[in-house]
């Protein structure tokens, strides 16, 4: 590993990230969604309705893309199509009871890793308190990024 800590801390966050991300996923296959589904489920689950445009931009994806996303997330029912009351012309995607469901059921999974993780931990306190400043800063500086 390289002796920049700046690298090793990029290098140990995407590990993780992407270790705790597989874990929540597996939950999928039960479902029979997949991972770019899934993003627009999550990013309706915790940003709220949306228009298609923005889960577009969000997601950097094209609009037909999150179309197609969203068209066989609705056939599945995991979402939902609706004028905006603001504007008629625009639709507002929004997740239904079942599409919450997977995003609980994956959450969960991913709780129970963090468990096992968290039993096995020394200085459980200060790590969780690591976790707490490195996620303020990061916010602080979403802005500047």
């Amino acid at each position: 590993m390289e002796n920049n800590p700046s690298i090793q801390m990029e290098k140990l966050i995407r590990e993780i990230c992407s270790k705790v991300k597989s874990e929540g996923r597996k939950v999928l296959k039960e479902f029979n969604i997949s991972p770019a589904q899934f993003d627009v489920l999550q990013t309706v689950y915790f940003k709220g309705p949306k228009m298609l445009s923005d889960i577009s931009k969000r997601l950097g994806v094209t609009k037909s893309t999150t179309t197609g996303l969203i068209r066989r997330l609705e056939i599945a029912g995991y979402l939902v199509r609706e004028k905006s009351k603001k504007d008629k012309r625009v639709y507002v995607v929004q997740i239904t009871q079942e599409g919450t469901n997977i995003i609980e059921n994956v959450i969960k999974n991913r709780v129970k890793l963090m468990e096992k993780v968290y039993e096995k931990l020394g200085e459980k306190e200060r790590s969780i308190e690591i976790l707490n400043e490195i996620n303020k800063i990061l916010n602080e500086k979403r802005g500047e990024i």
